[in-house]
């Protein structure tokens, strides 16, 4: 195969040259980051859809696991920013390997929209996930049952947005104060600010945040916590990712693993 992934007009210019220095600036992938757990499954890919979904040769659509890069956009959604640097370095990094990947399937091998799940890892051995975290090109995003490397890819992503490389250098994705929080607010936030209350529900359990935020543990996800966790958490300071949605109490969000909530202070204020 030969040529782009993408279709005509999908790169600019401007995209280009923005990835180019994004590429300069990251730094070097180690050998030892997130490495490939064993053989699999080597495939060829034909298209590029954004920085972490792509289509197989023959026709399978592939979301990796462990990330979530910005979308470009579908129908008359706008692209997310940073969304056509993202696709401009996984296709990039895809020239320079025959366009091959090596996948390694996560505990559940597809998502509800039918793609597969799995870990992708170029022909020299780096790890596809990687090479955008380092970048700051995605987020991490741990998804259970598929939470192998999790640790790992956060780890990749504090080194980024450390350095505030490529979305880590937006506003949208600073973190912001829970009771700073309009009502409207929407998508993909990193919130910090402290559990005043925790309320449990027919349905799962609910953390309550400064301001008009909870975030919400689905009874079926508090396998993936360890059985004090949530009575531990009252009055600490901590931070949490996801998608917010609006609620009767005002805005909620999703947190189905511990790698979504963060602690940060030393102990209860």
């Amino acid at each position: 195969m030969s040529g782009s992934l993408r279709s005509k007009g999908a790169s600019r210019p401007g995209a280009l040259f923005l990835f180019s220095c994004l590429l300069t600036s990251a730094p070097p992938t180690a050998a030892v980051d997130c490495p490939a757990p064993g053989n699999g499954e080597q495939v060829e890919v034909a298209h590029i859809y954004d920085g972490d979904t792509l289509r197989l040769a023959d026709d399978r659509r592939l979301r990796l696991i462990g990330i979530n890069a910005p979308e470009t956009g579908r129908g008359k959604q706008p692209p997310q920013p940073l969304a056509a640097q993202a696709a401009t370095a996984l296709e990039s990094l895809l020239d320079r390997q025959d366009h091959t990947l090596t996948l390694h399937y996560g505990t559940a091998r597809q998502d509800h929209y039918g793609r597969l799940l799995a870990h992708a890892f170029l022909k020299n051995g780096d790890n596809l996930a990687v090479q955008l975290l380092e970048q700051g090109l995605a987020t991490a995003l741990a998804v259970p049952p598929n939470t192998r490397a999790a640790d790992c890819y956060r780890r990749i992503e504090e080194r980024a947005r450390a350095a505030r490389l490529g979305i880590w250098s937006l506003p949208d994705y600073q973190s912001i104060a829970a009771a700073d929080l309009s009502p409207d607010a929407r998508g993909f936030r990193l919130v910090e600010g402290h559990i005043r209350d925790i309320r449990h529900s027919r349905y799962g359990i609910w953390l309550q945040l400064d301001g008009p935020l909870a975030a919400h543990i689905a009874r079926r996800d508090l396998v993936n916590f360890p059985a004090d966790y949530p009575a531990a958490l009252l009055g600490r300071r901590v931070e949490v990712r996801g998608w917010l949605k609006p609620d009767n109490r005002g805005l909620m969000l999703g947190i189905r693993h511990p790698a979504a909530l963060v602690l940060l202070d030393a102990k209860a204020p």
